[in-house]
């Protein structure tokens, strides 16, 4: 593997790494990355600059502010995030002090105290549910699974590590639960182009077998020319329906 190429992989390792960190990083993180490299002040600035236009804090680092182009939200986004804003002004904040004894409370598994918790928090929940805007889901999406996370960590107070703070604690759940879902979204959707390649397989076994045959092809044949169980073939063919050609006495039931 070249320079470049280390470059670029290490530097795809950090992004990952920070986003498990919950968007922040150390300056003595970042250069343990690279320490192998011997990567000219120049080139780290340049990190540094990356790492901010990602969203992605480095401690121990000033940078001049950036501005980072931003991709435009669809009409049904921005008509939620007008919505959301303006509920959020009915929200009723909570004093320091009462946030303090609520916290006591809702780590004791307190249902009324979690429940005022959750109302006062939900502001914290959009700034997060923006960082990862248009990655697969639509905001409002974001902000649900947000919504899920902030529950979540308010349910586990009782088991908050004790050098978090609580909005600390809040924020860490709410990105796990945010990234979860991309996560799961990321994988239905490899899983989908997994299914297109299976079907394109599947038409063009079909129409290499009728040609060799001169005849249409039966499913039984199908699963043999291409190694695959008669229940997937089943399958395939009942997702294909009438875009591939298949004598009808043939075709597996509907299901």
């Amino acid at each position: 593997m070249d320079e470049q190429s280390r470059f670029r992989t290490a530097l795809a390792a950090l992004s990952a790494s920070a986003e498990q960190r919950d968007g922040r990083l150390t300056k003595e993180e970042v250069q343990e990355f690279f320490q192998e490299m011997n990567i000219e002040p120049k080139k780290q600035a340049m990190v540094y600059t990356y790492l901010a236009s990602k969203k992605i804090q480095v401690e121990g680092v000033e940078l001049p502010l950036i501005q980072v182009e931003e991709k435009p939200y669809t009409q049904e986004e921005q008509d939620f995030l007008r919505k959301y804003k303006q509920d959020l002004q009915h929200v009723r904040k909570l004093r320091a002090e009462e946030i303090a004894a609520l916290t006591e409370r809702a780590a004791d598994g307190e249902q009324q105290a979690r429940e005022l918790l959750t109302e006062h928090c939900m502001e914290r929940v959009l700034p997060v549910a923006k960082i990862y805007a248009h990655r697969g889901l639509l905001i409002q999406d974001l902000v649900q699974e947000g919504n899920l996370g902030l529950m979540i960590g308010l349910h586990t107070l009782g088991l908050k590590e004790e050098e978090l703070s609580l909005e600390a604690h809040l924020d860490r759940e709410i990105h796990r639960a945010i990234r979860a879902a991309l996560d799961e979204q990321e994988g239905s959707k490899n899983m989908g182009e997994q299914i297109t390649v299976k079907l394109n397989r599947l038409a063009d076994s079909i129409r290499e077998l009728t040609e060799d045959l001169g005849r249409q092809v039966t499913p039984e044949e199908l699963s043999l020319y291409l190694d695959l169980p008669m229940e997937e073939i089943e399958n395939l063919l009942w997702i294909a329906g009438e875009n591939i050609e298949l004598a009808e006495q043939d075709r597996p039931p509907i299901r």
